[in-house]
């Protein structure tokens, strides 16, 4: 403690204090807590000098002895110079710590003196962090080699020496900034890199070399650099990682690529061309001319495709003679054909090269310039058929004289087509009567048809050329629009056959469709999200068939291909009820199927909640049984998911037709059960989940009579349910209900949130009732209600003062005008609203 309190002060006194110590490594406490600074790392290193040479020399006399008056860098030197002479085992125990001790704040000093030399490079370099982190230290030494500044790069060579960082790492190092940061060309990285020796020392690890070239290297040069693509695979092969990596095309090849294509192809990028992921002829395609096909197509044999399979000529001229149709080409058309003559003439030039295609690749270039958006946008059907009948009089031609192949063109047709020319001409033969189809009446009204769905239809059919497949899909498609059953039939008479697709089939396509889609697939509905409402189309469609008498699809047939879903189990019941629903709603069904739709609907629903109890038809083909199922599974309900599914059960059902008493209603039954088995604790849910099973009957075949409301509102009054009740009670258009209502209303003492909502002021106002409620409590709160914000035309306040001063009310109805005309509150006295109402009213 007295040396580190003394170091920064007196070095000496310090020094003397640390020579006491009787343990000579204790004064490693002193040193460590210094910063580390060139005075302090010598300070320590004299100490041990010291240290060991007292103990090699001992020289404790009376006096002073010459050893504490030598130069302390000297004494460092040659302490040093004799320690490490010898081995650690030429040396006593003691001494060997001390010795170490040496060495370490020696190597510490330097690396401090070098860090110094750093930090005057003004690189940034944290002097400190590099003497102590080794990890820092080699990061350090590798960034420096990434410099163009030779004094630079010659201390990172020797800071590697010093440190044993390899020069391997450090000379790859720089290659990588050579490449990507130097901004050198690629003849002054390949100059700078021969004169420094670099590969000498690189190629000794070739697999290492490969990876960080393909890692660090390859990633930064641009695709349509081919003198530094070239350079770069040179490197690989000369380097000896021509067989390292998985790649089909080795540094070799893309050697030989490389130069050809510069020369030939100057704008191509090289790197898009041989991507694994990508369509190597995308690449090709912009640079592709008249002047570069020929040569190109000697090249393209050595470059795969995305599949693994080398390109061909044949797959190169596909993409060129395309491009020549659309796009024209300065050496072999004057410009970029705009008329049919010149669609014509850019076709004819076309032909002289289709010896160079093979029979598929042929079909792709003709359907292109024929079946293509691009053709039928651009091109008039007589156009495309006169380019039919000459690519057909070609193809004819090859037929009758096949002309002579090289044996590695054969080889290579064998393995890469399996079209012949007989296929060629069977395809262009259906192409021809295809076109010859568009002509049709039918076609025709598709087309000049106002309605652009039917001018899509036109255009789809035009590029299906007559194929099964697309023929298929737009008839689905079609169906699936909700198009007449009639015009599916007609697109198939139409279309090039035999297609053996009936519109039978094409409805059950559609069909599965709708069901995957409510099975949660992925099917595509034409745009449409709701599968239910493209169904509801789809049967309107065939319900219009049958009752033309068409006979091409029928509810036997619908019901077939439907019933497997409804009687899955395994699918929510709400959809599948839906699905037979709109079955029912379509179609006049006989009575077995009607019973049979009636069991479906009612095996969904109890399946799905009471799943230990077997339905069968016996339970559902009468009133009276299903009257009997409804009342067993009541009587087992207790949840609020099961009074939900009585309800569906009883939407379900054909409407009943026996007079049953009040009490014996099922949905008089159900509210009760409902209502009787509810907890304190879901009373106000459950009043609601009655009132919405009430309205949800509305309008409908089912609706409750008077009386049934009556009991439920006693049932929901019993139960200290009043707002639910008015509610019931009010939205009866029975007189004797709503007497009833303003019964109740009337003996209500206070209002609040339990017996008043803005519903229930409404259909009190609705009913016409303000009159009536002038003496209740409610009476205020419908003066609010009407003021704060009333729908247009649904409440008059004039008329309503009117009702008001006809009962005498004259005082409620001035104030009700003065308010609905915003007159200040401090003018409606009990005086100005007698006045206004004797002068408005």
């Amino acid at each position: 403690q007295l040396a580190s309190d003394a170091l920064p002060n007196d070095m000496t006194l310090a020094l003397a204090y640390l020579l006491a110590l009787p343990q000579v490594l204790d004064a490693n406490k002193c040193f460590e807590k210094q910063s580390p600074s060139a005075l302090s790392l010598q300070l320590a290193a004299y100490y041990y000098s010291l240290q060991i040479y007292a103990r090699l020399a001992p020289c404790f006399r009376d006096k002073c002895h010459p050893l504490y008056r030598a130069d302390p860098k000297e004494l460092i030197k040659m302490v040093t110079r004799h320690v490490t002479r010898f081995g650690w085992e030429a040396w006593p125990e003691d001494l060997v710590a001390l010795t170490k001790q040496l060495q370490h704040y020696n190597e510490r000093l330097l690396d401090f003196t070098q860090a110094q030399v750093l930090q005057g490079l003004q690189k940034g370099v944290d002097v400190q962090r590099f003497t102590a982190d080794n990890q820092y230290k080699r990061e350090t030494i590798l960034g420096l080699a990434e410099t163009l500044e030779e004094n630079v790069y010659s201390i990172a060579l020797s800071l590697a020496q010093r440190y044993s960082v390899s020069h391997w790492e450090v000379f790859m190092t720089h290659l990588e900034f050579l490449f990507t940061d130097s901004g050198l060309s690629t003849v002054e990285i390949e100059n700078r890199a021969q004169s420094l020796h670099l590969f000498e020392t690189l190629k000794t690890d070739p697999k290492a070399f490969h990876k960080h070239m393909v890692k660090y290297i390859y990633p930064t040069i641009g695709g349509f650099d081919h003198e530094r693509l070239l350079y770069y695979f040179t490197l690989l092969e000369s380097c000896g990682c021509a067989d390292l990596g998985n790649y089909t095309i080795k540094p070799e090849t893309h050697i030989r690529l490389l130069k050809k294509f510069k020369v030939v192809a100057s704008g191509l990028n090289y790197k898009q061309l041989t991507d694994e992921n990508r369509n190597p002829l995308e690449a090709l395609e912009p640079v592709l001319s008249s002047q570069n096909v020929l040569s190109i197509s000697k090249l393209v044999p050595k470059i795969p495709d995305k599949e693994g399979r080398m390109l061909s000529a044949s797959s190169l001229y596909t993409v060129w003679l395309q491009k020549l149709f659309w796009d024209g080409d300065p050496h072999l058309l004057k410009q970029v054909p705009a008329s049919p003559p010149e669609w014509l003439g850019a076709y004819d030039v076309c032909l002289k090269y289709f010896d160079r295609l093979r029979p598929g690749d042929l079909i792709a270039v003709v359907d292109a310039v024929t079946f293509s958006p691009k053709a039928v946008t651009k091109l008039s059907v007589e156009a495309r058929k006169e380019m039919t009948v000459k690519a057909i009089k070609t193809v004819q031609h090859f037929i009758e004289k096949p002309r002579k192949r090289s044996s590695e063109e054969d080889i290579q047709e064998a393995s890469d087509s399996k079209m012949t020319y007989v296929d060629a001409l069977n395809h262009l033969e259906k192409s021809l009567a295809h076109l010859e189809t568009l002509n049709h009446s039918f076609i025709l009204s598709l087309k000049n048809s106002e309605q652009e769905t039917l001018q899509k239809y036109s255009y789809l059919y035009d590029l299906s050329r007559s194929e099964k497949e697309k023929v298929h899909d737009q008839a689905v498609a079609m169906c699936l629009d909700g198009q007449p059953l009639s015009l599916i039939r007609q697109l198939l008479e139409v279309a090039v056959g035999p297609l053996d697709i009936s519109p039978k089939a094409v409805v059950q396509s559609a069909v599965g469709s709708i069901i995957s889609a409510l099975s949660g697939g992925s099917a595509d509905l034409g745009g449409l999200t709701d599968p239910l409402r493209v169904l509801e189309g789809v049967v309107a469609a065939v319900h219009a068939s049958v009752d033309e008498g068409e006979e091409l699809v029928s509810s036997e047939d619908l019901l077939e291909w439907l019933r497997p879903f409804c009687a899955d189990d395994s699918w929510p019941v709400r959809p599948r009820i839906q699905v037979l629903q709109i079955l029912g709603q379509s179609f006049h069904l006989t009575e077995e199927d009607g019973k049979l739709l009636v069991f479906f609907r009612t095996e969904a629903i109890v399946k799905a909640t009471w799943p230990h109890r077997q339905v069968d038809v016996a339970d559902t083909e009468d009133e009276e049984k299903r009257y009997s199922l409804f009342t067993e599974l009541l009587e087992t309900s207790h949840r609020e998911a099961e009074f939900q599914h009585l309800a569906l059960l009883l939407q379900a059902w054909p409407p009943m037709r026996r007079e049953y008493s009040i009490t014996e209603n099922p949905w008089v039954r159900l509210a009760t059960v409902m209502l009787t088995r509810c907890t304190t604790e879901n009373k106000d849910a459950l009043g609601k989940e009655v009132l919405k099973l009430c309205r949800s009957l509305y309008h409908t075949e089912q609706m409750l009579p008077a009386e049934c409301v009556k009991e439920l509102c006693s049932l929901l009054l019993h139960q200290a349910l009043l707002l639910p009740s008015l509610k019931l009670l009010l939205e009866s258009q029975d007189a004797g209900l709503h007497a009833l209502a303003l019964e109740h209303v009337t003996a209500v003492a206070q209002v609040n949130d339990s017996n008043c909502d803005p519903e229930l002021l409404s259909l009190l106002l609705d009913a016409k009732l303000l009159v009536k409620c002038v003496s209740t409590p409610f009476y205020p709160r419908l003066v609010q209600h009407l003021l704060a914000g009333p729908q247009q035309g649904r409440w008059d306040a004039e008329e309503l003062a009117r009702h008001l001063r006809g009962a005498g009310h004259e005082a409620e109805a001035g104030s009700l005008l003065l308010a609905a005309r915003g007159t200040h509150r401090a003018l409606r006295t009990f005086s100005t609203a007698l006045g206004a109402g004797q002068h408005w009213v």
